[in-house]
């Protein structure tokens, strides 16, 4: 009887701790976006998530070992990386090459959307 208690208290724990690992990121949306254009742009900033987990994580260390975090990019990082992709300039960022320019406008827009957490965890 002790060992069902144990199993089904391990189970429990297990569950709890994979529910708080996925953390769920928060978008700073601009007032000005309501209704069906919000939607629209949630739905592109949940696709530049997922691409930005497909093609750049690798090397920006996110969703690795049960971890759900982006590292905080800043502006002007941002903005290379956009003059990169424009420019073709490849050098180091190989999986550019391998973006629709739709693709990389919602990455993009995805990390300067996000809301940062006020812990930095800037990992390139």
């Amino acid at each position: 009887m002790k060992l069902k208690y144990i199993i089904l208290s391990f189970v429990l724990v297990i569950t709890i701790v994979q529910c708080n690992t996925s953390k769920k990121i928060v978008y700073k949306i601009p007032s000005y976006y309501t209704g069906e254009r919000k939607t629209e742009l949630m739905t592109n900033l949940e696709k530049g998530k997922q691409l930005f987990k497909k093609y750049c994580s690798n090397c920006h260390g996110i969703f690795t070992k049960g971890k759900d975090s982006v590292p905080n990019f800043t502006n002007t990082e941002i903005k290379n990386y956009l003059t990169a992709y424009q420019t073709n300039d490849a050098k180091n960022h190989a999986a550019m090459k391998k973006l629709l320019p739709e693709e990389m406008s919602m990455i993009l827009t995805f990390l300067q959307l996000r809301k940062i957490d006020s812990i930095p965890s800037h990992m390139h």
